[in-house]
């Protein structure tokens, strides 16, 4: 008999991506997915009800369009810098730059009715 346990020739049983430290490359894109920054339900939903009244073309008012304001300054400020950190660890979250274009993108229509006013 060979070198190993009984029954399995010398092997120790570990598929050959795992002999050596590697893992096969859907692992680490699994673990990438993982590790990616997505947004959570309530920022999605502000985001949606922004857009939205947006589109719709009724009156905002002025404090309306001041909290809408402040609000997508905050979340691109925070898509920028957590986009910065997953960058830094090799991350290419396209989902999340996605989303910080259509937070820019909002905040440029809200910026723009307040300078009407």
């Amino acid at each position: 008999m060979s070198g190993g346990h009984p029954g399995q020739g010398g092997h120790h049983g570990l598929k050959h991506a795992d002999d050596h430290g590697h893992f096969p490359e859907e692992e680490l894109l699994k673990d990438v997915k993982n590790r990616e920054y997505k947004l959570k339900p309530h920022e999605k939903a502000n985001i949606k009800e922004i857009e939205n009244k947006l589109k719709s073309g009724e009156h905002l008012s002025h404090d309306e369009l001041h909290e809408y304001q402040h609000l997508l300054e905050h979340m691109t400020h925070e898509l920028k810098e957590i986009l910065q950190e997953e960058h830094g660890d090799h991350i290419h979250n396209m989902q999340l730059e996605k989303d910080l274009r259509k937070v820019a993108q909002l905040l440029s229509q809200v910026s723009a009715i307040l300078d009407r006013h």
